[in-house]
């Protein structure tokens, strides 16, 4: 939703588009959408009970036409405005030109550079101008025409996975007479000669990296800050060219290798390895989901793309974006911001590999003091915190997905129970277990709740549901990982704030949860669905009485399904009558709200006045809202929406393709019924919409590739070819069980042994061995390694850390640091050993381990406070150790990374045995360093 702030940006388009839909409103029962637009592409081959994404990928992957560029193919113009789809790691469009033959627009690296094209390539004599009937958008790629006289130039362009820009140009000649063109590539960011490339180097945002970009052209060459090539084209011929931009960086090599790569490729082998090469993720990285209705079906696959578009992975060295994270809006605010991180990690937990939905709470994590969960540092313009996220609650449940050694557990136990424990110490000020707030720009429904009009000062809020649920995933963390005291106390703690939640929210008179204004211990009348988050996560009791509170959701005029309003409208309306009105728009935050509640009401709280007609309804208008119009050839899934007229979105917010909420876990959890657990079971709990079929096919389930598929008995139809009627799951393309209907199903794949609490009829069960329980599964790839040792966990090994218990002490101590801090077992960017002030050129921290110790290795974690703009990562740094008599240098040290960089560096020597052992840092000149901790083995 829009922030009071947001409200004032620019709108770049009102788009008045009508989905050709009956009337509906607020005011009364809302039927279900229509779409509209051209037919939706078809896969090129069937079902597999293997890995269909796979089957589908290999069936094109000797040509450059792939099936998902097809399906999100955007022809001509785009009525939700200019955006370039492709994108790398790092490097994309903030804005798009699409009359610029190049990348012309607002550059980004993260987030916008300056303001200028990436490159622009000239072509004279002649005014070229775009056909933009021409262009054909895809995901994986762009191509666009230009025209001037008898000369045609065909565009085509994409961004590799590690930042390279590059432009194929078909230029082809329709006239009588051979034409000679003479071709001039220009970019603000490279404008150094260097051999027949250009080259350059400028700090992006905030100063948090250095890009280095290098261009360069196939027959170019270097004059006056550009590249130039003149081509003759004869009559009836095409001549092709390329020009490609590297967008470089010392923290991912691999920019500069595919760099050099692409520049020695020629125009069609650079596009069809692009082009393979990004169809080839969708393949290796989301399971294929198959639904009944193609609209619904496709907006699930713009979801997937949106993941892709809107995530970063820059590997920045510290703790700002070092870890894979998901921002919102790269279009727009473009920040991890945590609000809605735990929408997106719930989306991103299904994606195969657990990188994409461990990155956001790692990241979190990491740069929350050990505190409450904030927005990330790196860019602080944006946000700053919210009190409305449940990441650790969507952590756990990625785990639950995805599993992992049991230090894994722990460590996203320890940062649940800082955020949940920050929470209350920063908001709790009276001390009764829920959290309070003033202000509704930090809701996440901002100038659209309505509670907070209602008399002014501080109010208890029923937002503290969150910091309850992020408990319990403390509780349920640690008690995996064998902390049975730590798993007490936060179980103790959940215990207290579900009462305070209960005592105080609970009004009896109304028999509904109202927040609560402090000053005068008043219950607040307006409400928001915000009222209801306690029911989302299953705090409240499930008895008759509590469950009086969902009777409004009966009332259209109170919480219509449709639009996905923030604030109780009928509690709207009195607040505008009263003047204050704020704002009323709807979005897929609120969306995903309400389905989070729909899923838990279903199952936890069943009553009379919600239903699974009502889910549906949220299911269908959820993916209408996100197509312009209703019409399934423009998905564009804006920040919010605004003014509903009864048939048609009058107003589309300015932030485009934004990830915001999340609805693709839907399918998988509700419809398809797959609920994550922490035992080796396997739990299907589905909510029948009503579909004869759907198929969730190779997921990535702990160790397995699990497969959920319904095929409806009743009428006789076989939908998945090799794939019996009923309620099946897979393993590894192998049927597990079969089930008659849709069905609460418990299975155990060591037994074999099926449980219906719900009723039904087993068709067919068996054994699957080895499928292991979360805690038995071992994070391995060298990926994994790489993001949790910089996190701190060490995931190939057990071993001690030395380093834990000793004594410590350094040359210098800068105040508000402490030698301790460094040795907490938790590298966060906060609290830190820090030298800052010291009048040294050199500076040493050192551990006692108060007998011989055996020491082989080093783990340093270095601080680098950009914002502060103290501390950088040293000059250099020797390993030193006690030799009884005197310090040394540890003998045969190799050290990863060579140069000292921000947050981990591993120092590897032959082993020594000794007491003592210190680490000699050469400061930056101008700065000094500090260590988040220090680990030993």
């Amino acid at each position: 939703m829009a922030s009071l702030r947001r409200l004032t940006a620019p709108a770049l388009a009102v788009v008045l588009l009508t989905g050709g839909i009956a009337p509906a409103s607020a005011a009364q029962p809302i039927g279900y959408p229509t779409f509209n637009g051209p037919s939706i592409p078809a896969p090129p081959v069937g079902y597999n009970t293997g890995s269909t994404m796979r089957a589908i990928y290999d069936a094109e992957s000797g040509g450059t036409d792939f099936w998902m560029d097809r399906l999100l193919a955007r022809p001509g113009g785009d009525p939700a405005g200019d955006f370039l789809m492709t994108r790398g790691r790092g490097l994309f469009m903030y804005t798009h030109n699409p009359g610029v033959i190049g990348f012309g627009g607002r550059s980004a690296y993260w987030d916008d550079i300056s303001g200028q094209n990436a490159y622009q390539i000239a072509v004279s004599p002649g005014t070229f101008t775009e056909q933009v009937g021409s262009r054909v958008q895809k995901p994986s790629h762009y191509k666009g025409v230009f025209t001037s006289g008898s000369i045609r130039v065909e565009m085509t362009k994409f961004i590799t996975h590690n930042n390279v820009a590059v432009t194929n140009l078909a230029i082809v000649n329709t006239g009588g007479s051979s034409a000679t063109l003479q071709l001039r590539a220009t970019s603000p960011y490279a404008t150094t000669a260097s051999g027949s490339e250009l080259t350059g180097s400028r700090l992006v945002k905030n100063n948090l990296t250095t890009i280095r970009p290098r261009l360069a052209g196939d027959g170019f060459t270097v004059g006056n800050g550009g590249l130039d090539r003149s081509i003759t084209v004869g009559a009836g011929q095409t001549v092709s060219t390329k020009v490609e931009m590297g967008f470089l960086t010392t923290e991912i090599p691999e920019s500069a290798s595919e760099y050099e790569a692409y520049r020695g490729f020629t125009p069609a082998t650079a596009f069809a390895t692009h082009v393979r090469t990004y169809n080839r993720w969708w393949a290796d990285n989301i399971p294929y989901i198959d639904v009944p209705d193609p609209a619904i079906k496709k907006n699930i696959y713009y979801r997937w793309w949106l993941m892709r578009f809107n995530h970063l992975d820059v590997d920045i060295p510290g703790q700002d974006y070092q870890f894979p994270i998901s921002v919102e809006g790269a279009t727009g605010y473009n920040n991890a911001i945590v609000l809605t991180q735990p929408m997106h990690i719930d989306d991103l937990k299904y994606l195969r590999d657990p990188v994409y939905s461990y990155g956001p709470w790692l990241s979190a994590g990491q740069t929350s003091r050990g505190g409450r969960f904030m927005d990330n540092p790196g860019d602080p313009q944006n946000w700053s915190n919210s009190y409305t996220q449940y990441i650790s609650e969507a952590g756990w449940r990625s785990y639950q997905v995805h599993g992992g050694q049991p230090a894994i557990a722990a460590l996203l136990a320890r940062y649940a129970e800082g955020d949940a424990k920050g929470q209350l110490s920063f908001y709790d000020t009276n001390n009764n277990g829920v959290i309070e707030y003033d202000w509704g720009a930090l809701t996440g429904n901002d100038a659209d709740a309505v509670s907070f009009d209602w008399r002014p000062g501080r109010l208890d809020r029923a937002e503290t549901a969150y910091v309850w649920s992020g408990a319990v995933a403390a509780q349920q963390a640690y008690a995996l990982a064998g902390n049975s005291a730590k798993a007490s106390e936060m179980q103790a703690l959940a215990d207290r704030i579900r009462s305070g939640v209960i005592n105080t929210l609970w009004n009896p008179s109304r028999q509904l949860l109202e927040h609560k204004h402090v000053d005068t211990n008043t219950h607040v009348p307006w409400k928001e669905i915000n009222n209801y988050y306690p029911y989302s996560v299953g705090l409240m009791p499930s008895t008759d009485q509590y469950k009086q509170a969902l009777r409004l959701f009966a009332q259209p005029s109170e919480y219509p399904v449709f639009p996905f309003y923030t604030a109780n409208q009928k509690d709207k309306a009195e607040a505008a009558a009263a003047g204050h009105p704020g704002s009323n728009n709807f979005s897929t935050i609120n969306s995903t709200v309400q389905f989070r509640l729909y899923s838990s009401v279903l199952r936890n709280y069943p009553n009379q006045w919600m239903s699974a007609e009502d889910y549906t309804k949220l299911l269908y208008w959820n993916a209408w809202a996100q197509y312009i119009g209703g019409n399934t050839q423009w998905p564009d899934a804006n920040e919010f929406w605004a003014d509903w007229n009864g048939n048609s979105i009058q107003y589309r917010s300015w932030i485009h393709h934004n990830i915001l909420g999340s609805s693709n876990w839907t399918v998988v959890e509700d419809v398809a019924g797959l609920r994550p657990r922490t035992d080796g079971l396997i739990e299907l709990s589905p909510i029948n919409i009503g579909w004869s079929h759907f198929a969730v096919n190779n997921l990535r389930h702990r160790n397995a590739d699990l497969s959920v598929v319904w095929d409806d008995p009743a009428d006789g139809v076989t939908r998945y070819n090799g794939v019996p009627q009923g309620y099946s799951v897979y393993f590894n393309g192998t049927r597990a069980f079969t089930v008659d209907r849709l069905t609460r199903v418990l299975y155990n794949p060591a037994t074999g042994q099926v449980t219906l609490p719900s009723g039904g009829s087993v068709v067919f069960q068996t054994t699957v061995p080895g499928v292991q329980a979360p805690r038995d599964v071992v994070q391995n790839s060298a990926r994994m390694v790489d993001v949790f040792a910089k996190a701190g966990v060490d995931l190939t090994s057990t071993r001690p850390n030395l380093a834990q218990g000793a004594a410590v002490s350094a040359s210098y101590t800068a105040s508000g640091t402490s030698t301790g801090a460094a040795v907490d077992g938790f590298p966060i960017n906060e609290p830190i050993w820090g030298s800052s002030g010291s009048p040294n050129g050199t500076d040493w921290y050192e551990l006692n381990f108060g007998q011989q110790r055996s020491v082989s290795e080093a783990r340093l974690y270095f601080r680098d406070d950009r914002a502060g703009n103290r501390y950088r990562a040293p000059a250099s740094y020797q390993v030193q150790y006690w030799n009884g008599s005197g310090w040394a240098d540890a003998p045969g040290q190799s050290r990863t990374p060579a140069s000292p960089r921000a947050n981990y560096n591993q120092a590897k020597f032959t082993p020594v045995s000794t007491q003592r052992l210190r680490v000699q840092m050469t400061h930056v000149s101008g700065f000094r360093t500090g260590l988040t901790e220090i680990k030993v083995y």
